[in-house]
C-alpha cells in the first residue's frame, strides 16, 4: 500500500462525498501538509483529527509557484525517498509540475474509480452528483 499526500480541495471533495474515511483503506499512510490543514474549515479539521491522519511540514522548498496547500503537498512528496507516494490533487498545474519531477498524482475521480474497482463502493455516479 502507498502513501498519499492530500491537498485542500481534494479533502473538501472527499468530505462532501463522505468518502474521506475510505482513504486509509487504499493508502497505508495519509499525510496532510500543515498549510492544507490550516486551509481546511474547522469541521474538516475535526474529521482529519478523528481519522488520525499524519500532519507534516515539508523541508523542501522547490515548488514556490502554487498556493500554500499545493506547494506543501508537492514539496512533501520530494522530502522523503518514498517509493510509492502519491499526491491527491485536482489542480491541473500541480499535476503537470508533479509529472515533470516524477511525482505521482491521483485525482479525486481516480480515487472514486479505485474505490469502485476494489468494491468499496458500488457506483461512482452518486459521488459525482454530490460534487455538482
Amino acid at each position: 500500500m502507498a502513501i498519499v499526500i492530500c491537498d485542500t480541495s481534494s479533502l473538501i471533495k472527499l468530505s462532501i462525498t463522505e468518502t474521506l474515511s475510505l482513504l486509509p483503506e487504499l493508502f497505508r499512510t495519509v499525510v496532510i501538509p500543515g498549510a492544507v490543514y490550516q486551509e481546511c474549515p474547522p469541521t474538516l479539521r475535526a474529521q482529519i483529527d478523528s481519522l488520525g491522519f499524519s500532519l507534516e511540514t515539508p523541508k523542501a522548498h522547490i515548488f514556490v509557484q502554487f498556493g500554500a496547500g499545493e506547494r506543501e503537498a508537492l514539496n512533501l512528496a520530494l522530502d522523503e525517498p518514498w517509493a510509492s507516494v502519491f499526491v491527491l490533487t485536482d489542480d491541473r498545474k500541480a499535476i503537470n509540475a508533479a509529472a515533470r519531477t516524477g511525482i505521482k498524482t491521483i485525482t479525486v475521480f481516480d480515487f472514486f474509480a479505485a474505490l469502485k474497482l476494489t468494491k468499496r463502493i458500488s457506483d461512482t455516479r452518486q459521488l459525482v452528483q454530490k460534487l455538482r
